[in-house]
C-alpha cells in the first residue's frame, strides 16, 4: 500500500475532489452501510450554507494509489471530527485521530464523534488523550415496505417536481419550519437566491415531499436522498411548521418519502435523530455514537 495524506482541495462548488469524495463515502457503504452516522448524502446536503468554505482545505483525505480510502471532515466547522474509513484499512484509525488534532482543532480543542462499541477507535483516542462525554447522537431505521398513512381532509401531497411547487414558498416555509426568530444572514440569503443544493449530485425532486394545507401553505416537508438500486435512503430535512404540528402532516411528509425511495430499491431509510417523533412513526435505533473531548492543555 502507498498510503498518502491530503488535504482536500478547497476548489468552490462542486469539483472533482468533492464528487470524489461523495463517490468514496458511497463505495464504503454499497454492500453494508458502515458509516451511518457521516453517509454520502449527509455530504451533499451540508456542504454550501450549512459548511464553512473557509476552512475546507483543513479536511483531510487518506488515498492508496490515488483512491480514497479514509476522510476525516466536520459537519459545520473545525472544532469537531467525523471519521469515515474503508474496512481494509482499519490500522489507519490512530493516523485519522492525529490528524483531526493536528488540523481540525479550534484554540486547541476538538471533538470527535466515534461508533460505541469501536475498540479501535475508541483506544486510539484514550492514547491520545481524549475522554469519552455523555454527548451522543443517534441513527435511526425503518423499513421501505408495508408503509402505511392518512392525510386530515384537504391536505394533499406534492413534490419538487410538480408544476405548481413555488421554490420562494419553500425557502420561507424551511426557515419557519426551524423556528428560525431571527433574519436570514447574507450568506443564507445569496444561497437562496442561487438556489444552492438544488444541483446537488443525486439531488432528485421527486423525493422532496411537501404536504400542502387547504388554504395552500407548505405545512410539512421531508427531503429524502436516494440513488436508485441502493438498498438504503437517508432523511434530511424535516420540518412542520408551528401551527400545523401534532396533526400528522410531518409522518405524513416522511413516509410518503420512505414509500418513494421504496420503489427506487431501497430496502430501509436512515435518520441521524433519535427523536422520539422518528420512533413513533416506525424507525428504531441502530446505532450510537459518543462525542469524544480533546483540549491540548489537559
Amino acid at each position: 500500500m502507498a498510503i498518502r495524506i491530503r488535504n482536500y482541495n478547497d476548489e468552490a462548488g462542486y469539483s472533482v475532489d468533492f464528487r470524489n469524495v461523495c463517490d468514496f463515502l458511497i463505495r464504503i457503504n454499497q454492500n453494508k452501510v458502515i458509516t451511518p452516522h457521516y453517509l454520502w448524502a449527509r455530504w451533499v446536503w451540508q456542504f454550501g450554507p450549512y459548511m464553512s468554505m473557509i476552512n475546507l482545505s483543513k479536511i483531510g483525505v487518506f488515498e492508496d494509489n490515488d483512491n480514497i480510502v479514509g476522510l476525516i471532515t466536520y459537519e459545520s466547522n473545525i472544532g469537531e471530527a467525523y471519521f469515515c474509513l474503508d474496512e481494509k484499512y482499519e490500522n489507519l484509525k490512530h493516523h485519522l485521530i492525529d490528524y483531526a488534532v493536528n488540523n481540525l482543532s479550534n484554540n486547541g480543542k476538538i471533538k470527535i464523534s466515534l461508533p460505541d462499541g469501536d475498540l479501535g477507535y475508541q483506544q486510539s483516542a484514550l492514547n491520545k488523550g481524549f475522554c469519552a462525554t455523555n454527548e451522543k447522537t443517534s441513527v435511526a431505521r425503518i423499513d421501505t415496505a408495508n408503509i402505511n398513512f392518512t392525510l386530515p381532509d384537504g391536505y394533499r401531497i406534492i413534490s419538487f417536481d410538480d408544476e405548481e411547487f413555488d421554490v420562494d414558498k419553500y425557502y420561507a416555509a424551511i426557515w419557519k419550519g426551524f423556528d428560525n426568530q431571527r433574519e436570514r444572514n447574507e450568506i443564507e440569503i445569496q444561497s437562496m437566491k442561487k438556489r444552492e443544493g438544488f444541483d446537488a449530485p443525486y439531488f432528485d425532486r421527486s423525493l422532496r415531499i411537501m404536504v400542502v394545507s387547504p388554504n395552500g401553505d407548505y405545512a410539512s416537508h421531508c427531503g429524502m436522498w436516494c440513488i436508485p438500486g441502493s438498498e438504503y435512503a437517508y432523511v434530511e430535512p424535516v420540518f412542520t411548521l408551528p401551527e400545523y404540528r401534532k396533526m400528522g402532516l410531518g409522518k405524513a411528509a416522511v413516509l410518503e418519502g420512505v414509500r418513494r425511495c421504496g420503489k427506487l430499491g431501497a430496502k430501509y431509510a436512515l435518520v441521524l435523530s433519535s427523536q422520539q417523533f422518528y420512533y413513533s412513526i416506525g424507525f428504531y435505533p441502530i446505532q450510537n455514537e459518543t462525542w469524544w473531548k480533546y483540549t491540548n492543555n489537559q
